[in-house]
């Protein structure tokens, strides 16, 4: 009896008190048989004979630099990142299958992202990683890399496809076809300014050709005539000596000076 009650004092002034930090979740084990039950991040009460193992579930980001092979066999250096975080609620699972995060990302991430990134640029030509479709190529790795992931405990939050090394024959064609792109932008741009202005000169001109056919249908012999008479009435009454001969040329009355 005071053996036992010896064994319990003991096991009671060694026991004390484990932490779990934010963020993690700490995987319970006793001579190596791995609890289903978890600790939450906090202080829980801790027994010598339970192992604590503690669990990172937040963000991370793994960093990729490798050289992979385009559509068309170019080789292409590719800075590539995945951003990812471990389950929760399977972190007991990785514990037991992989010992811990850092053996799941040794043993299965690193690997199946670096296929991924190979599987994926194959499908794509080497101008696409360096054009438009750059956020279509890292979508690609996104879905691929999720699908070889799934039930393993790890979700995969994103694929940045970070930087893109072209080889120099490549990246001076895409260079090229980039400045020509933009000059025949250019070009197409002018082309539809001297349209424009093309099609207001000719309607202006229109417009004139228009008024100078009404003009001229309304001015008629007698009109002429007739303007020339006032005319004539209203110089008739200045002070200035002149002469005026009526039925000059055309009919219309001469003013000479003297």
């Amino acid at each position: 009896m005071k053996r036992f009650l010896g064994f319990a004092l003991v096991l009671a002034i060694s026991a004390g008190c484990a932490a779990v930090p934010p963020q993690h979740v700490g995987v319970l084990d006793t001579f190596g048989k791995v609890h289903d039950e978890t600790w939450a991040p906090g202080l829980h009460a801790w027994a010598p004979w339970l192992g604590v193992h503690r669990i990172n579930c937040r963000t991370l980001q793994e960093e990729e630099q490798t050289t992979t092979p385009t559509g068309e066999g170019l080789l292409v250096g590719l800075d590539v990142s995945v951003v990812y975080h471990a389950n929760p609620d399977k972190a007991a699972e990785i514990f037991s299958r992989y010992g811990g995060l850092a053996g799941i990302e040794a043993n299965v991430l690193q690997p199946e992202f670096r296929s991924t990134i190979r599987d994926v640029t194959a499908g794509f030509n080497a101008v696409d990683l360096y054009s438009g479709r750059r956020q279509e190529v890292s979508a690609s790795m996104l879905n691929e890399l999720r699908k070889r992931l799934e039930g393993r405990g790890i979700t995969v939050e994103a694929v940045l496809l970070r930087n893109v090394k072209m080889p120099k024959q490549v990246s001076d064609a895409v260079e090229m076809k980039l400045a020509a792109d933009q000059k025949a932008q250019q070009m197409e741009f002018v082309l539809r300014k001297e349209k424009s202005e093309a099609e207001r000169k000719r309607i202006e001109a229109g417009g004139i050709a228009d008024f100078q056919r009404i003009v001229t249908a309304g001015i008629t012999p007698g009109l002429l005539t007739w303007k020339g008479i006032e005319a004539t009435e209203k110089l008739s009454e200045s002070t200035n000596s002149k002469f005026i001969v009526i039925g000059g040329r055309n009919g219309l009355p001469l003013i000479l000076n003297p």
